[in-house]
């Protein structure tokens, strides 16, 4: 006799000779994958063959605990990336599990680990991804000491530490830091350049057109009227020499920096980039994180534009600054289009990530409207950083 649940075996028991009707048996649970609840398990002899007692309906993770005891995932492919600790969870027996991780930093300081939501394994369980944003001064002088830890369990599930193996590798933080800000003022300076090259050429180009239609105005005065000639010249003159506008409205440069669907900024909680007749877009899960790609500087606000929700007639965005929260401010623009700017409220602040969460989604495959068996909530075109420097 074998367990079924969706057609993933979950269990089974030998059935000896001479089974007495209404015996009582025993069938253990080995593992559970993760599925849509409720969910049934099916008791079978085959994975398509007839029920031998009405099935059993699962109807929340804590079922899961009760038939399989606690959770044991094992933690994978640690590693550091662009300031955060990422990696990846695998539970091969509980894959109702929702997961929720802490972090204990250098023994001392708890922080709440993001984890998004798991996917199926195929022969039962689930996996997930986790990511720990890391702050500067989490880098002492001795590294890095990170264990990750869930609840109810006594010993950490992993641990990652960092050291030092050079003399005088305790400043490599800072010196990063500011060889970062040297790069970005490079680039600055050199987009001021360049834009300072591309006024000037127009204002040489504008100065030729000018001297041309002088010149031309000056050849036909001579031609209509010898009296005029000496005025023409003057104006001719009056045009070549005249002072260099000051441009008092000149464009703020690198004043923007905008992400689009198949940037590398979207982090966390985002779906692949996707296209369809008004470009691309990503769909959010209920929670994305959004990398700021100048770190340092102070951001005065941030532009969302999106194409498509799910599970609410406008979006239902909460948003922060790293931990900050955020004012969120939603315009309509076409049908079902909408713009979202997010501002801290104490004036422009720097921002490495951008928090995101919807207050409103769903998945469509378990709400029956199709086969996408995906979290959704937003789908976003385009993310403009406006920095106030």
């Amino acid at each position: 006799m074998h367990a079924w649940c969706r057609g993933i075996e979950v269990g089974h028991l030998a059935l000896g000779q001479g089974i007495a009707a209404e015996a009582m048996l025993d069938l253990p649970i080995d593992r559970l994958p993760c599925v849509p609840l409720p969910a049934l398990i099916r008791l079978a002899t085959a994975s398509e063959g007839p029920e031998l007692a009405a099935p059993w309906t699962i109807t929340g993770p804590e079922v899961a605990l009760a038939l399989l005891g606690p959770a044991m995932p094992v933690l994978e492919d640690l590693r550091l990336d662009h300031g955060m600790l990422r990696g990846t969870g695998i539970e091969r027996r509980n894959g109702l599990l929702r997961p929720v991780l802490h972090a204990v930093i250098n023994g001392t300081l708890a922080r709440a680990v993001q984890v998004e939501a798991p996917v199926p394994l195929a022969e039962g369980g689930c996996a997930f991804r986790f990511a720990l944003a890391l702050e500067a001064t989490d880098l002492t002088g001795n590294g890095l000491r990170i264990a990750l830890h869930m609840p109810g369990l006594e010993a950490p599930l992993a641990r990652f530490a960092w050291a030092p193996a050079l003399p005088g590798q305790d400043g490599m933080a800072a010196l990063e830091a500011r060889l970062l800000r040297l790069e970005q003022a490079g680039e600055t300076a050199l987009a001021t350049l360049q834009a300072s090259f591309d006024r000037r050429f127009e204002q040489q180009q504008d100065r030729i057109d000018a001297f041309i239609d002088a010149a031309a105005s000056l050849l036909l005065d001579r031609l209509t009227s010898p009296e005029g000639s000496a005025a023409a010249l003057r104006a001719l003159i009056a045009t070549a020499t005249s002072p260099e506008p000051v441009l008092s409205d000149a464009p703020a440069l690198g004043a923007q920096a905008v992400l689009t669907a198949r940037d590398a900024g979207f982090d966390l909680g985002w779906h692949g980039a996707e296209e369809d007749a008004g470009g691309g877009f990503r769909w959010m899960t209920l929670q994305g994180l959004l990398r700021n790609p100048a770190p340092l500087r102070p951001v005065a606000g941030v532009l969302l534009e999106i194409a498509h929700l799910y599970g609410a007639p406008a979006p239902l965005i909460e948003a922060g600054f790293d931990a900050k929260p955020c004012l969120v401010a939603v315009e309509p623009q076409a049908t079902h289009h909408y713009r979202l700017r997010i501002t801290p409220p104490g004036g422009a602040a720097p921002c490495r990530l951008l928090r995101l969460q919807a207050l409103a989604g769903g998945s469509p495959a378990e709400d029956g409207v199709s086969g996408d068996a995906r979290v959704l909530s937003i789908a976003v075109t385009r993310v403009v950083f406006d920095y106030a420097d």
